[in-house]
């Protein structure tokens, strides 16, 4: 390497590149003692973008001029993301949906401004690294993930889709404690998308990876359970008979709001709760194998459920999880499960007396 200077840094084709120009330059500055290193310019103002969105924040009307010139910079030169990044755009196309965050009472009860909505749409663009969509996500206590709750709930069908997807990002990134004290609006937001069956797989999807990153912290459970979704994942687990991953996510669900007392009483209070679990055993994958025995593992001390699940076949699959199934959990809570009740089911008319070979 010469170390010759560059005049027009412009030149840099692609962000690979330039990082790895950044990298070899920031090591030569400790080496010479230099104390500032200059990044590359990327093929646009970043000024004049900057200095629209900072009108924007005072003047709605300029926010969808702004945000178009991102979304179609974007769209001409993926590069540019990583440029905007570096330069803070990222953060102030964040900060016009944090800003959409009020009282309930104040938000427009059907759908959120065209602007909130484009917003939304740009910041998925832009897939914000995931050091970056944590910093914005945790700014002023989590306030742009109150805005996306509220929106989940209360937005336009566009909106909602848009703050299903990004949330779902979101909280694979932020702290525990922006999980601990989520807005009950967030769970009731989800729980009514997943009962529109015209919702998209992607979005369905989205929605259950934001209940599996928060129910284990908080009262997050409690909040799901109050919402309706019990009743909600056991009707899609019951209609849901080809998608393997989409299955296998529900019945992780149960086994996490089933492990408190309120989760386990409205999976028994529906008519066809154990009915669902039990259909998915051996008729899914090895792990909806194990996340349905481990629910039925939770109810092994409910007296009411043992009469319920001879009924619905649930012993004869349990049976057949010992002889077959490779998983060894499976098999030790499946044995667990008879091992405390095969004295009650022989009493059953309904009970074959080939179990009793066990």
């Amino acid at each position: 390497m010469t170390r010759q200077p560059i005049d027009d840094r412009t030149l840099t084709p692609n962000t690979t590149l330039l990082r790895l120009i950044q990298s070899w330059a920031t090591g030569a500055c400790k080496s010479s003692n230099l104390s500032t290193v200059v990044t590359p310019k990327p093929g646009f103002s970043i000024s004049d973008i900057l200095s629209e969105l900072s009108d924007a924040m005072i003047n709605p009307d300029l926010q969808i001029k702004a945000l178009k010139k991102i979304r179609s910079l974007v769209q001409d030169d993926a590069d540019n993301i990583a440029c905007m990044e570096i330069a803070g755009i990222t953060s102030l196309v964040a900060s016009l949906i944090a800003r959409h965050e009020s009282p309930l009472e104040t938000i427009n009860l059907n759908e959120a401004s065209t602007a909130v909505v484009e917003a939304m749409s740009v910041l998925r663009l832009l897939e914000p690294s995931p050091e970056t969509l944590q910093q914005v996500s945790e700014h002023k206590n989590g306030e742009l993930i109150t805005s996306l709750s509220l929106l989940l709930h209360r937005g336009s069908y566009r909106s909602r889709n848009h703050a299903a997807l990004l949330l779902r990002s979101i909280f694979k990134v932020v702290g525990h404690g922006y999980k601990t004290s989520l807005p009950p609006s967030l769970f009731e937001g989800v729980v009514e998308i997943l009962k529109d069956h015209n919702s998209s797989r992607a979005t369905t999807m989205a929605l259950l990876s934001i209940l599996i990153e928060v129910l284990p912290h908080g009262r997050n459970r409690v909040k799901v359970v109050e919402a309706g979704a019990v009743a909600v994942i056991v009707e899609l687990l019951v209609e849901e008979r080809e998608d393997k991953r989409k299955c296998e996510n529900m019945l992780y669900l149960l086994e996490l709001v089933c492990g408190r007392a309120e989760g386990r009483a409205a999976l028994m209070a529906h008519p066809a709760g154990v009915a669902a679990v039990v259909g998915k055993v051996l008729k899914v994958s090895s792990m909806a194998i194990e996340k349905a025995v481990k629910v039925l593992g939770l109810f092994r001390r409910h007296c009411g459920v043992v009469e319920e699940m001879m009924e619905v076949g649930g012993v004869g699959k349990l049976f057949m999880v010992v002889q077959v199934e490779g998983n060894r959990k499976s098999k030790e809570m499946a044995k667990e499960i008879l091992g405390m009740h095969l004295k009650e089911w022989s009493k059953l008319p309904c009970f074959s007396s080939c179990y009793l070979a066990y």
